[in-house]
Order: C-alpha cells, then structure tokens, then sequence
C-alpha cells in the first residue's frame, strides 16, 4: 500500500553545490541579484539553512532557482559552499513546476506581485488556459481572467515601478493606476513615492491626482509637479512633511477647483459668523448642495426641554 505520506519518487532532496545553481533568467537576476536583506542575511548567520531550495535540473548538475530568491542570494553573499535543495528533473510537467513554485513562494496577494505575474506570463504561453485560472486561485486570487490580465500588465510598467512593485515600497493597487501614464511620468512618481517616503493611501492619492491632471490638461507630470519635485537646495528631511502637504493640497486644488472654491466660501461664512463653543456649522462632505447643517449642544437633556419650544418656533 503507498504511503499517502511520502514525497513523490522524483523530487529528491540533495546537498548542491551553490555553484551549480543559477537564477533562470536575466529579469530574475535583475530583481535579486545582490539585493542586501540583512535580517535574513543575519538570520543564516545564527541558525544556518531552515528550508530547501527548490530547483530544478538544466544539465547534469547544472540548475535553475524556481523559487526563493532572496535566500538564494543572502547565501552567496555570505560564501555558503553547499546547500539543500529539492530537486526537480527536467521531464517534470510544467503546471506541476508552476504549482510548486507558487506553493513554496507565492501562495498569497502578499507575495511580490512583480514575480506572480512573470511566473502566469511564462505559463501563459505553454498550458492551459484552466491551468492557468487554477494556478491564479493557488496564489489567493479569484480565477477570473480579468485578475489575470491585471496582473501581466504589471509587467509593461516602468523598471522602475515593477523594481517598487516587487520590493513592497508600491502597492499593487497603485501599479495598476501607474500604467494609465507614460513610462516617464511613472518613472517620476515612484521616484517622488520614494523621496517622500508615502505609504499605500497617500501614495495611490497622489498617483490618482496626478493620472487626473496630466489626462485632462495634456501636460507631463513633470511639469505638473516641478515646484514640489525634491532637490538638495530646497529639500531637506525637517521640511518634507510641510512640502508634502502643500504639494497634495496643491493638487487637490487643481483637480477639483469647483469643491476647493466651495470650500474657501464655507469657511469665509463660518468665520464671519463666528458661532459660539456649543454651535457647529457643517456642510456636505463633497459639496455637492448649498445645504448646511447647524448643530447645538446642551448640557444634558433637562436643559434641552427648556429650550426646546423656543427652537421649535424658531424653526417654523
């Protein structure tokens, strides 16, 4: 009776020599060649290699790295001679490859999307499209081929926007607005991203605003943002918060004139008024309607019904 337990026949468990192994191809390298991850570089230090390597053979001993890139390189910067690897033979099929690759590091939306969509780009071409839509639901996502195609066009963006991609410093949901741009305007924001340090909503704001006037206007980003693009004369670590507000607030302005005009006439009248402590005055959040709201406040319900018949007749 077989062993439900057992590992299949052909995928051996092997100590490699670390020089028989290379990155399968030039975008691979690109991404994790010499990338510096000091947490796992000390980790290696202090307890050694945790898991296999997954590769598969070329030649004889010669092999490809399928997954667990940044491992990889952290054991080459430290001069590791030999390491474990689970082997996988050339004749093996390739969904089962793809699959996994996605099992050992790519079985989530919080995987590098940049390496989800090279992995479905090079399996577009050689199975299934059911294949396909299955592999996608093995890294979380729904298999519809929308999602499919959202992803591959991560692929299209600038180096520097799928480098961001991959290394977390962009998000995904960012990405996709990015690739509305020219190459060289994405090329600026991520550089812009960077510089200011934006985390996800900061960053998909700015990059929505942008997408939003370099449309309408015709105008390159460039010369949208030349006044809030950083530089060692005006720039300085103390005062990249007071730029970033202007630089958004700015923005904001020139995106939505008619709400930024309303805006300014709503705060003029509250200042004019000058409603005491317990009085608010509020408007619509997007300023769609001239309706305002006043609110009062009372101490405690016993003071409301004392004044409760006169502002009733005040309202009528």
């Amino acid at each position: 009776m077989t062993n439900p337990y057992s590992v299949p026949p052909d995928y051996s468990f092997q100590s490699t020599d670390i020089q028989s192994i290379d990155f399968p191809n030039d975008f691979i390298r690109r991404l994790h060649d010499g990338a510096l991850d000091t947490v796992l570089l000390n980790t290696l230090r202090e307890f050694g290699q945790l898991h296999p390597l997954l590769v598969q053979e070329q030649a004889e001993n010669q092999y490809h790295i399928l997954a667990g890139y940044p491992y990889f390189t952290a054991c080459k910067m430290l001069d590791i001679k030999k390491i474990v690897c689970q082997i996988l033979p050339r004749s093996l099929a390739p969904v089962t490859r793809f699959s996994l690759q996605i099992v050992h590091d790519l079985s989530s939306p919080q995987s590098s999307p940049i390496l989800q969509a090279h992995l479905l780009r090079q399996a577009q071409l050689i199975v299934s499209e059911e294949d396909l839509l299955s592999l996608l639901s093995l890294m979380g996502y729904n298999p519809q081929r929308y999602k499919l195609k959202e992803l591959i066009e991560l692929l299209h963006l600038d180096t520097t926007a799928v480098l961001a991609l991959h290394r977390g410093s962009l998000s995904q949901k960012t990405g996709k607005h990015l690739s509305f741009l020219p190459l060289e305007d994405q090329r600026l924001l991520v550089n812009l991203i960077s510089a200011y340090r934006l985390g996800g909503s900061k960053q998909q704001k700015l990059v929505e605003m942008v997408t939003e006037l370099v449309l309408r206007d015709g105008k390159p980003a460039r010369e949208i943002l030349s006044r809030w693009l950083p530089n060692d004369e005006k720039t300085s670590s103390e005062n990249m918060p007071q730029r970033l507000y202007g630089m958004m607030q700015y923005l904001h302005e020139q995106c939505y004139p008619e709400k930024t005009a309303a805006e300014k006439k709503f705060k003029t009248l509250v200042q004019e008024l000058q409603p005491p402590e317990k009085i608010t005055i509020e408007h619509s959040l997007s300023f769609e309607n001239e309706e305002l709201e006043v609110r009062l406040k009372f101490a405690d319900a016993a003071t409301l019904r004392r004044k409760w018949e006169g502002m009733k007749a005040f309202v009528q």
